[in-house]
């Protein structure tokens, strides 16, 4: 009797679980987003939040999303088909590394006039990273050279830096609890932030954007998800997702439409 009570709540509970799941959305017209997620399995949530934030983009009516966790697939010639790449992992982690490959792909894609979105942990710069990443980002969380970049997780006053950019048009300042990265390693054209963090009497750089080549780059410190169950998702919080939503849209070119 136990086991058939037993089987019948883990029937249900799964029934649960699948109706809970997002379905992914056929978007006519909409430009083709590649979501390259994954990054350290013990550390970040992020096949969760690649759910949710696919969710998020295709309710736009504008972006139409597919998820890859292997970076393999930008030296195949299906990278063609696709208009911007939403960056969302760290790749310091030997599983998610970037091959000399891959990283001369990517900056080939966005140099040529294609889009790139970077959320949160992609900035984490892996040491043998070519320059031109670098260049391409503008600002990276690095321990290797200086400065010696510096985490932090709290709750922040945000502030628009630039009200005018299409991305932040109409937003007020905001309080967002998040994992802040400061001190940041810059290469290229100066950092102008359009959000900044103000942590120890200072305003911090956490939401900026730069042409590359013909390409558009986007680049978000925030982000992070938690990998416990319990954690919440920064992209919950309706004012900081307003902005990822709206930066994407920038990078594919979307955000008059």
């Amino acid at each position: 009797m136990r086991w058939q009570v037993s089987t019948v709540l883990a029937v249900f509970t799964c029934m649960g679980m699948f109706s809970e799941a997002r379905g992914q959305q056929k978007v006519e017209g909409g430009a083709q987003v590649l979501m390259l997620s994954g990054g350290q399995r013990n550390h970040h949530g992020y096949r969760r939040q690649a759910y949710l934030l696919q969710k998020l983009l295709e309710d736009t009516k504008q972006l139409q999303v597919t998820i890859s966790e292997d970076a393999a697939i930008l030296e195949t010639p299906a990278l063609a088909k696709y208009d911007l790449i939403v960056a969302m992992a760290d790749r310091r982690d030997p599983e998610f590394r970037f091959t000399e490959g891959q990283q001369k792909a990517l900056i080939q894609f966005v140099h040529d006039g294609k889009g790139l979105f970077s959320l949160h942990g992609f900035c984490c710069a892996e040491q043998h990273w070519r320059p031109e990443m670098r260049d391409m980002l503008g600002g990276v969380l690095s321990h290797v050279g200086t400065p010696d970049t510096k985490v932090k997780f709290g709750k922040y006053p945000l502030k628009i830096a630039d009200s005018s950019h299409p991305i932040t048009q109409g937003a007020k300042d905001f309080e967002h609890e998040d994992e802040l990265y400061y001190e940041l390693q810059t290469q290229g054209e100066p950092i102008k932030p359009l959000v900044s963090a103000v942590y120890e009497g200072k305003e911090w750089p956490v939401l900026w954007t730069r042409e590359f080549g013909k390409g558009k780059v986007c680049v978000s410190v925030f982000g992070h998800c938690g990998v416990q169950a319990k954690s919440k998702d920064p992209l919950e919080h309706e004012p900081f997702q307003r902005l990822v939503v709206r930066g994407v849209l920038w990078t594919a070119g979307r955000e008059g439409k």
